[in-house]
């Protein structure tokens, strides 16, 4: 087993599943009270397509919860809110459900954040913290969700969503407004946790703690068996894991494409538009001069006089300066209004009349005398209209595809929040409708028609397919980005079906032999890690084994070299993470990553870490221990401001509403 070798720089060590100590110092030091109230990542769970109140198992509960300082807190914004993160799990973790998330504690964790988040506002209030509409705005300006087509806050796609939703405006304020005042009142907690070095100084040590042992490896291909299961056993595996030969979920997509085809007209510049932009930036299209000159500004005009001769006698302009102990600057590319500009007007019209060579001044100008000697001059003729056309019909081409466009999409937007079907918008503005055959959630085709290819739009399409539910209102999804867009709905959704047997046959076979091998390799490895328990060595416990096995490996590895490697993406063997769960002289038999084989770990040597190797290791673990210590801090103040509160709950009704999520 090769070395894990030092590299990076320094980041938290390992517990025995790989997971950065500090990782695990956070989750058990923290809690949702703390971390949870602190972001605005609710609301957008609000309005980007979380079920609403009474989604999950009928109407909302209604009632009070409990009462915060007099306030209500009511039973469907409980509801709404443990939805929401179930949800946010959901995208983390597919398949996560809100059984799960009630047996895990998650809804007592939402019960206490959302009291203790109403009794630090009103706290915060009676201290007299405030947070202004401008903020507010600000805020729901800045959420992506609330963008139209044009990548800028559209108040109709903002009010279509609260809509769909079912959330008004006003809670909408009062949730972002709650959460602002939370984040201002607990940010300071954060800059006042302060630890002692020496409570830093032993999980630094033990970053640099160096183990050292040996991993015997029982791969699966050495037990398997040549038999052939029999078609009863095959008949008995189908039916005993169905779920692993189960199609998932598939989905019909209908969506109609718009984009630069449907305003094409629109979009066509005519001969009154070109020639009122031609005449408005007649400017741009004038003949113009630039010129290269070199400038020398003097405190006085006698000394500018004198400089000024000097130059048109045939003394170069920088050498009459540096003997009157100046300097001349060199300006390139100067047009006559750009420079006059800065030096001013007078000593622009004399630079621009002189010829090539020429010297003007000395002149008057913005700080002080000028002498400008003109090095060189190059000049851009007029262009007529008929040149610069095909510039011109290109440039408002663009510019009016991106308002007919928008100007589209948002009549589409407009007839979605109005209420109007999939076919009715189709129809009205004459888009073609394209239907998908039955699709997995990424693409692939259930079954489709000979020669059928998956069109290019189709994986911008998908996630908007699968989020959403026949009985929803369209949708308009991005294809490419002020470009192309589709208007999107679910036509049918074909729910999870077990493939037949005669399909799966083979793979039921290889998951019977691969069962059985596992299970003849774990016995040996039960052997072998007890007869190593029993103080017997490794070697040798392997080689009377009674089955043909490897000799074992060495391995050795630092957690600080550890967590260098996970952080630069680099993946840890699990018989090297085990070391760190072990004692001295002990043996723990681990399964690979991936399955195809077994492997013994046993923890031959502990070698302390010196913190003199490590410069600097000391301070970056204080500043991690520090970070994690911030959480435990808000969530203190989230209590004593609680305990300052006056709170009454209401158990039967969060009793109703855990049963509601619950589904009983």
């Amino acid at each position: 087993m090769a070395d894990v070798a030092p590299y990076g720089s320094a980041t938290p060590n390992l517990l025995s599943d790989g997971t950065p100590m500090i990782t695990f110092f956070r989750k058990a030091l923290s809690s949702w009270i703390a971390l949870g109230i602190l972001a605005l990542v609710m609301v957008a769970f609000i309005i980007t397509g979380v079920e609403t109140p009474g989604a999950m198992g009928g109407g909302g509960t209604g009632g009070t919860v409990a009462k915060v300082g007099g306030e209500k807190v009511g039973a469907n914004e409980l509801l709404r809110r443990a939805q929401n993160q179930i949800e946010g799990l959901r995208r983390e973790q597919p398949g996560y459900d809100a059984k799960a998330f009630v047996a895990q504690g998650g809804f007592e964790s939402v019960v206490e954040g959302l009291v203790g988040g109403r009794a630090l506002e009103a706290w915060g209030k009676q201290q007299g913290f405030a947070i202004s509409k401008r903020l507010i705005d600000a805020q729901i300006a800045g959420m992506a969700p609330f963008r139209g087509v044009t990548g800028q806050f559209d108040e109709n796609v903002m009010r279509n969503m609260l809509a769909q939703a079912r959330i008004s405006e006003r809670d909408l304020r009062a949730d972002i407004g709650g959460d602002l005042l939370r984040n201002q009142i607990l940010t300071p907690t954060a800059a006042i946790a302060v630890l002692p070095t020496k409570v830093a100084s032993p999980y630094a040590a033990l970053m640099l703690e160096q183990r050292i042992g040996s991993v015997g490896i029982i791969p699966l291909a050495a037990f398997i068996d040549p038999r052939q299961p029999t078609d009863a056993e095959i008949a008995t595996a189908y039916k005993a894991n169905i779920a692993a030969y189960t199609r998932p979920e598939a989905r019909v997509l209908r969506y109609a494409l718009f984009g630069p085809e449907q305003i094409a007209a629109a979009a066509t510049p005519t001969e009154a538009d070109i020639a009122t932009y031609y005449r408005e930036n007649a400017a741009n299209y004038a003949a113009r001069e630039n010129r290269s000159l070199s400038q020398l500004i003097t405190p006085n005009e006698a000394l500018a006089r004198s400089i000024a001769a000097q130059a048109k006698s045939g003394t170069p302009l920088a050498a009459a300066a540096t003997k009157a102990g100046l300097e001349a600057v060199t300006l390139t590319d100067q047009n006559r209004d750009d420079y006059a500009k800065s030096a001013g007007a007078a000593v622009a019209d004399q630079a621009f009349a002189v010829a090539k060579g020429g010297v003007a001044g000395p002149i008057k100008g913005s700080f002080g005398w000028y002498v400008v000697k003109v090095d060189s001059v190059t000049g851009t003729p007029a262009r007529s209209l008929a040149q610069v056309r095909p510039e011109i019909v290109a440039l408002l081409s663009t510019q009016k595809s991106q308002e007919a466009l928008a100007e589209l999409a948002g009549r589409i937007e407009d007839a979605i929040a109005d209420g109007s079907s999939f076919a009715e918008i189709a129809t009205g503005n004459k888009l073609s409708v394209i239907e998908t055959p039955p699709l997995l959630a990424n693409g692939q085709p259930v079954s489709a028609p000979p020669g059928w290819q998956a069109p290019p739009e189709l994986n911008a399409l998908l996630k908007g397919g699968f989020d959403g539910d026949p009985s929803d209102r369209p949708t308009v999804e991005t294809v490419i980005k002020d470009q192309r867009f589709a208007l999107l709905s679910v036509a049918r959704v074909i729910p999870p079906t077990p493939v037949p047997l005669t399909q799966v046959r083979p793979l039921v076979i290889r998951d019977i032999v691969t069962k059985r091998a596992a299970a003849r390799a774990k016995a040996v490895g039960d052997k072998v890690t007890a007869a190593v328990n029993r103080g017997v060595p490794l070697a040798k416990a392997m080689a009377e084994s009674g089955a043909k096995l490897p000799a074992p490996a060495p391995a050795r590895a630092r957690q600080l070299d550890i967590a260098r490697a996970q952080q630069g993406g680099g993946q840890i063997p699990a018989p090297v993470r085990a070391l760190f769960a072990l004692q001295k002289g002990k043996a723990r038999l681990i399964p690979s990553d991936k399955g195809e084989a077994l492997f013994v770990t046993v923890l031959e040597t502990v070698v302390p870490g010196d913190l003199a190797s490590a410069p600097g290791l000391v301070s970056e673990m204080r500043t991690e221990l520090e970070r994690a210590l911030t959480p435990e801090l808000g969530e203190q103040f989230v209590r004593a401001a609680g305990n300052a509160a006056t709170i009454k709950r209401y158990p039967e009704t969060i009793a109703a509403v855990k049963r509601q999520i619950s589904g009983q």
